[in-house]
């Protein structure tokens, strides 16, 4: 018979123990998960933002365990999700960023934005929109709060809150189009 030593935790027994309080039982599944999310983050994120993408996504998913919520057996497909959500967030940050080499040229392009929009469609068109879509629309976007932070606020899934902004994005979209022609 064939020993291959101590045998190792499974990931169902480390969640218990993390969300009974044990920061080495985390420190296990991070050592099992970190590579396959590293992996991942190199697919879809910029080189830079690897580890940031990956300290994110274990350290949201140690928070829902802290809380009782999260996974129970499946951490590493849970993680992975967690990293995509974080990648996401931080597309859509550096979606907003404008990179500009000085002053002068980003006064430039301020002016052409300008006169490129009307900020009163933009207001008239929020305003058009019902109040909860309002509300959300600040929240996920001004605010740059994340669905899961949203969800018991709203009484609702995190993959709920998502779907609401994006209905929420579209419906601002049409309004402004209704109102700018």
């Amino acid at each position: 018979m064939d020993d291959d030593g101590p045998t190792q935790p499974s990931d169902g027994d480390l969640v218990m123990l993390t969300r009974g309080g044990s920061v080495e039982a985390y420190a296990v599944l991070f050592e099992r998960h970190a590579p396959a999310l590293r992996a991942m983050g190199r697919r879809i994120v910029r080189p830079s933002d690897v580890d940031d993408v990956v300290a994110e996504a274990f350290a949201a998913t140690l928070d829902q365990l802290r809380h009782g919520r999260g996974p129970t057996t499946s951490v590493r497909g849970y993680l992975l999700t967690a990293l995509r959500h974080e990648a996401g967030r931080r597309a859509a940050g550096h979606r907003r960023l404008v990179l500009v080499e000085d002053v002068e040229t980003y006064d430039c392009v301020v002016e052409r934005v300008d006169t490129a929009f009307d900020h009163e469609d933009v207001t008239t068109a929020y305003r058009a929109l019902p109040a909860r879509w309002q509300f959300v629309l600040w929240q996920l976007e001004v605010e740059g709060r994340r669905p899961q932070d949203l969800a018991g606020e709203l009484g609702l899934t995190p993959n709920a809150v998502s779907a609401l902004g994006l209905r929420a994005r579209a419906g601002l979209r049409k309004a402004y189009r209704d109102h700018a022609a």
